[in-house]
């Protein structure tokens, strides 16, 4: 489930907190996803930062071949090496980067779909999956590598260009990915669209510090810290506008 799923369902929990640690007070751009439709019924979804493994970690789930090929990187906040290779994957020693003091593990190869989707099913919550996946079958994801800086805000359409991915006609995959996604706006939803954008907010009011905060590091002190505020959600389906707003505390 998605953390921004988690909050709009009163689920928080570490991973949700994680996504946070990044962020003082102020506002800030979240993710967002366009989803296209072409006549034929052939599905683009355009992902910024943040949503690039939701539409990957449905695709795995429904793509009909036995094996698939995966490159690309994956960022974790304790090394992967040993998870990796209890599961089968090959990768290259992880590597500690000092701009985001996470580690950085690098796979490439093809694997059968089910260790794939194993990988985005307990990886996934405890890391950041930049990996692109490619089946021959007009299945894809494309995914960029580089986390963006949480102090800029480029426009929508640039952001947008973070995660591609493509899926046939007349699959399970849309109806899969808005109830991910939009679980708020199901009713507002038509049965047939051409188009969908969702884009959210978030505006952190308040820090709430732990009990011990002169007694540990800066560090400790950032991952201990929660952040309390509001998640406002904007939604745009074939032209017609609607928001919506939550509260949270993260």
């Amino acid at each position: 489930m998605h953390f921004t799923t988690k909050i709009l369902k009163d689920m928080v929990d570490e991973s949700v907190h994680r996504a946070f640690l990044r962020y003082g007070r102020g506002q800030y751009p979240g993710p967002a996803a366009e989803i296209t439709k072409t006549k034929t019924g052939n599905i683009k979804v355009r992902t910024t930062y943040m949503y690039q493994d939701l539409p990957a970690s449905i695709l795995i789930t429904l793509v009909p071949v036995e094996t698939i090929s995966i490159s690309g990187i994956l960022l974790g906040y304790e090394p992967l090496d040993e998870v990796l290779a209890d599961m089968g994957f090959e990768s290259e020693p992880s590597k500690k980067k000092p701009r985001t003091l996470l580690y950085e593990s690098k796979l490439a190869g093809e694997y059968s779909t089910k260790q794939v989707e194993a990988l985005y099913n307990k990886v996934g919550p405890n890391a950041y999956i930049f990996c692109n996946l490619k089946t021959g079958l007009g299945w894809s994801h494309k995914v960029k590598t580089k986390i963006p800086s949480a102090q800029k805000e480029p426009p929508i359409e640039e952001r947008l260009k973070f995660g591609t991915t493509q899926i046939p006609a007349k699959t399970e995959f849309e109806q899969k990915l808005i109830s991910e996604l939009v679980p708020d706006f199901i009713d507002k939803i038509p049965s047939h669209f051409s188009s969908l954008l969702i884009e959210n907010t978030y505006e952190i009011q308040k820090l709430i510090f732990p009990p011990d905060m002169k007694e540990i590091s800066s560090k400790e002190l950032r991952l201990k810290t929660q952040r309390s505020g509001l998640l406002r959600r904007n939604l745009v389906v074939d032209g017609s506008e609607f928001t919506r707003e939550h509260s949270m505390t993260v």
